[in-house]
């Protein structure tokens, strides 16, 4: 049996890990590949997700965009067209229309998104659950030595963290930078990149739920959030809602944003909570009664306090990769988390790939990696930020935006359409591609 080219671990089964597996086994069939999942079966957090077209483009490289289609909304309604998102403002009893945003999108339960690309991992790739990793260390053989709460150890050339906001990765890794900065008498640089790999939380809440469209049809009928997306805004409030899974359910996410606590350390080491909609329900007394009717048909709920990081000075070490959460948390107000994270893995596995990458020139491919996929996913957790204003009508367009339409002119509430509008176009009008090749013209240019 020949010998791997390289051994990669990848830690955390989510999308983005498992997207990098499979762009692994697609682009270089000498490469290992072993996944460690801290939970004891496959599972993803989270309910919905929508995919823009600039990721729907990796699915198609890939060979998944067909049978992913399949089980989107707009494909198991035939007289449907692909969803777009319309934007209302909704705090007030007759609310109105601001944007039919221009940017299509698929979308899809994550556990099934989730599902299909574990069915088409390779058997070579092996996924080990129950596998919590607690530290690693890189020895004078040049392997990485992965330890596991469980006392299991493990080997790799490559450490891919995919393992989200609260990453072990990033935590050993900038730890190692911050001790060579003290090593290098820069105790104000170390401070600084210990800072920087902790969490923050944005002053958001956000409440998901799965509501059955036999339940809200049955409340409200002909209900229009059954057919298409919705974004209900209000001051600091506001409600996204779009069906998934074919449209037998309601993807419903209520965010609530305390200005004050942003970038604030949350007040509970708990992040993600079961509760009920008393929690939230009264602020939302003022909207609109298809928002208020929608929410009452409510039950299983869980809140998440919404958290971010800072912007990391970097995204690699000569053998450990960040992808993802991992390395770049963000609000959610982009619906980029997922697909930030696949094109992560997606530029990841072109690099390794590439004949020029061994172990000898490891750290500089990812070295290539973090010159490209840091400035532009740091460029989407800036944008989504912003958009936030926007969801919360804090944005200066809003400043005159009252009760009634009619207090703003067309051309004065058509400025707020383009403006909104144009913060999603990069979703259309961008592609990884040229991400890619650029990578690959670097790596050609390595001696």
């Amino acid at each position: 049996m020949t010998e791997p080219k390289f051994r990669v671990a990848i830690v955390g089964a989510g999308i983005g890990g498992l997207l990098l597996a499979l762009s692994l086994e697609k682009f270089c069939d000498n490469i290992a590949v072993d996944i460690y999942e801290s939970t004891a079966v496959l599972t993803e957090t989270g309910a919905g997700i929508g995919v823009w077209p600039r990721v729907q483009e990796i699915l198609r490289h890939i060979g998944l965009e067909d049978e992913l289609l399949s089980m989107s909304y707009s494909k198991s309604h035939a007289d449907a067209a692909p969803p777009t998102l319309t934007f209302r403002k909704s705090d007030q009893l007759e609310g109105f229309p601001f944007l039919e945003n221009s940017v299509q999108f698929a979308t899809y339960h994550r556990a099934h998104f989730q599902a299909l690309l574990r069915k088409h991992l390779p058997k070579s790739c092996r996924i080990y659950f129950s596998k919590r990793l607690a530290t690693y260390t890189e020895n004078d053989s040049g392997e990485i030595f992965l330890q596991f709460l469980d006392g299991s150890t493990a080997t790799c050339d490559v450490l891919a963290g995919c393992d989200g906001i609260k990453s072990t990765v990033r935590k050993v890794l900038y730890q190692s930078l911050a001790d060579k900065a003290i090593q290098d008498g820069n105790n104000a640089k170390a401070t600084d990149l210990l800072a920087q790999a902790k969490p923050v939380w944005s002053g958001r809440t956000v409440y998901r739920s799965l509501l059955s469209r036999d339940v809200l049809e049955h409340a409200c009928p002909g209900h229009p959030h059954l057919t298409k997306p919705y974004l209900c805004a209000g001051r600091d409030h506001h409600v996204v809602t779009y069906p998934i899974s074919q449209g037998q359910k309601l993807n419903v996410g209520v965010y609530i944003f305390d200005a004050e606590k942003e970038n604030t350390q949350y007040d509970s080491a708990v992040w993600v909570r079961k509760c009920s909609k008393d929690e939230f329900i009264a602020s939302f007394s003022t909207f609109e009664p298809q928002v208020t009717g929608l929410l009452n048909c409510l039950d299983d709920v869980s809140a998440w306090a919404v958290h971010t990081l800072p912007l990391l000075p970097t995204y690699v070490g000569d053998q450990v990769v960040l992808l993802g959460d991992a390395a770049h948390a963000m609000t959610p107000f982009q619906g980029s988390g997922a697909g930030q994270a696949m094109e992560d893995g997606f530029i990841l596995a072109s690099i390794l790939a590439h004949s020029h990458v061994t172990r000898d020139t490891l750290p500089r491919a990812l070295q290539i990696y973090d010159s490209i996929r840091r400035p532009f996913s740091q460029w989407v957790v800036q944008h989504s930020r912003a958009t936030g204003d926007f969801d919360d009508l804090r944005a200066a367009e809003f400043e005159k935006l009252s009760d009634t339409k009619g207090a703003l002119s067309e051309g004065q509430l058509a400025k707020i359409s383009e403006s909104l509008d144009s913060m999603f176009e990069w979703h259309m009008n961008t592609s990884v591609m040229p991400d890619r090749d650029r990578a690959l013209e670097l790596l050609n240019a390595m001696e």
